[in-house]
């Protein structure tokens, strides 16, 4: 999770009856790994869907008028409507030799892991998302008010939980809150708070209900990342950005009464937002009062942050007793991440780690070669002296992959190529799709989505959004992230703690072939699973 600043083809197939041969599109490579090598794309001849083989897999797609339902429920018929989706263009999923396919489920084997790295925010550590997401939300509205001159009675605003959901997209220039089917068309949207019918999406979209900056986003997340996309497009990645959807809306709804933007203007609040993000997560204003979100957090940190159960430290212990590597890579600056860790994981959390990343600036961690810089722990400040060696037991900021996967190599008396690694992380960018495309990694995503089934989840109320739909799924059609989880994630579980309830030496057997452990989601379930993969 991001705390400051900021494949041939695996997919699912998903319909809720026979597809039409008239939309079905088929994957046509796969690769796998074996012991560091790629090996050759095999070819999947599916020419007749009547005689799909019972092992591969394919995410089909459905005709774009078909994507979305804004509005009205599904009649019976509709239900039983075929809708199919394809996510090839998004890029090829890999499963390695750790992750065994069949047409029922896949499997994880840790022991055939040397590396095995953490995100904090989110993964090891979570936190009590009715507190942050408030706080945050107070927070951002205050800065606009104070900062950029918005109206008194943006703080008069209720915090409308069922707003709120990870995942979602701002259209900045317009002022509209999007979500995003497994193909980047849009499945829902509001201009602020206000819900749009299909017509009006499609008035604003056209037909395809698409925009650009989104379905380039979806093709190549980092693409859009910095640049002119950032400008005009936010992707809400995790429960840090949440709240934003809420404040950005609210705040275009005051625009629009005071003074609605004529044809040809375009909506300045996100760049105000944006602003107001730097604002309070800067890692400048962590010791100084300046950010009211650190303030809050440094009076009571027992308030947002939940303590980890024992049993993932424990785990932890084991991972490392059986010879493996452990590496912290946190967003965080060492100051802020210093103050969560030790209320969750305890004063002595470092010793769980072979090596700690603080400000890691991922997702350019994995893409990019910055260089590691020298920490006080003392102080907890970065110092302005670069790290020419890393070394194990230490404390780092920034830094790169490349060279801390050496060094974890050199440790286990390998070459790096031979030096296996997994990640674990709750944000899909930064911590799955980016390890997993742009270097030889395995990741497992984490969604306390998947908890809301139990019926005792706390925080169902922020996560379960009647306006918005599933995360994973709206209307039978796949959302953006059941693609990106089910493409590059190795699995997909609810927590660590849930792993850790395993030892290094037995698989984690997933109950269907797309990831998601210990279950597939309900929203999922009701669209009629079919594995299509060969491998």
């Amino acid at each position: 999770m991001l705390a400051l600043g900021r494949t041939a083809s695996l997919g699912a197939f998903f319909t809720c009856a026979p597809p039409a041969p008239s939309v079905l599109r088929f994957a046509t490579s796969t690769k796998t790994k074996t012991n560091g090598q790629r090996q050759t794309d095999v070819s999947l001849l599916l020419c007749n869907h009547a005689k799909l083989a019972q092992n591969s897999m394919t995410l089909i797609r459905a005709a774009p008028g078909a994507v979305g339902i804004a509005t009205r429920e599904l009649s019976r018929q509709s239900q039983q409507t075929a809708r199919h989706f394809h996510s090839s263009s998004v890029g090829k999923s890999r499963y390695s030799a750790s992750t065994i396919m069949t047409s029922y489920h896949k499997e994880l084997l840790l022991k055939d892991y040397d590396i095995v790295g953490f995100d904090l925010d989110g993964t090891l550590l979570r936190y009590n998302i009715r507190e942050m997401s408030a706080l945050i939300y107070q927070v951002l509205k205050q800065f606009l008010v104070e900062q950029k001159g918005y109206g008194q009675d943006l703080l008069d605003q209720p915090l409308n939980v069922d707003f709120l959901q990870k995942g979602l997209f701002l259209d900045g220039p317009r002022g509209n809150v999007l979500k995003l089917s497994n193909e980047a068309h849009i499945l829902r949207a509001t201009h602020g708070t206000r819900l749009l019918n299909d017509a009006e999406i499609q008035g604003i979209y056209g037909a395809e209900r698409q925009w650009d900056i989104t379905t380039a986003f979806y093709k190549d997340p980092l693409s859009t990342w910095n640049g002119a996309a950032s400008t005009q497009m936010r992707s809400l990645l995790d429960y840090f950005d949440m709240p934003s959807a809420l404040v950005f809306a609210q705040a275009v709804d005051q625009v629009d009464r005071e003074k609605k933007p004529t044809a040809g203007e375009e909506y300045q609040v996100w760049q105000d937002l944006q602003s107001g993000l730097m604002h309070i997560f800067s890692r400048d204003h962590f010791g100084n009062d300046i950010s009211l979100y650190f303030k809050g957090m440094r009076a009571d940190p027992a308030r947002f942050v939940l303590q980890t159960d024992a049993s993932v430290m424990n785990w932890l212990g084991d991972l490392r007793k059986s010879g493996k590597k452990l590496f912290l890579l946190t967003g965080s600056n060492v100051d802020f991440a210093n103050l969560t860790a030790t209320q969750a994981l305890g004063e002595d959390w470092r010793k769980y780690f072979d090596f700690v990343v603080t400000y890691a600036k991922k997702p350019g961690f994995f893409t990019l070669q910055r260089p590691f810089m020298q920490v006080d722990v003392e102080k907890l400040e970065e110092l302005p002296q670069e790290a020419q060696e890393i070394k194990a037991g230490e404390v780092y900021s920034q830094g790169n992959w490349h060279q801390l996967h050496e060094a974890m190599a050199k440790m286990l008396q390998k070459e790096p190529s031979k030096a296996k690694a997994l990640y674990f992380g709750d944000n899909i960018i930064q911590d799955v799709y980016t390890p997993v495309k742009h270097r030889d990694f395995d990741a497992v995503a984490i969604a306390e989505e998947l908890l809301l089934e139990d019926g005792k989840y706390p925080y169902a109320a922020e996560l379960d959004s009647q306006l918005w739909g599933s995360y994973f799924a709206l209307d039978c059609t796949p959302t953006l992230w059941a693609s990106f989880i089910s493409s590059y994630a190795q699995l997909c579980v609810p927590s660590v703690e849930q792993v850790a309830q395993t030892s290094p030496d037995k698989r984690i057997i997933c109950s269907n072939p797309y990831g998601f452990s210990p279950r597939l989601p309900k929203e999922l379930e009701t669209v009629q699973l079919k594995s299509c993969w060969r491998g």
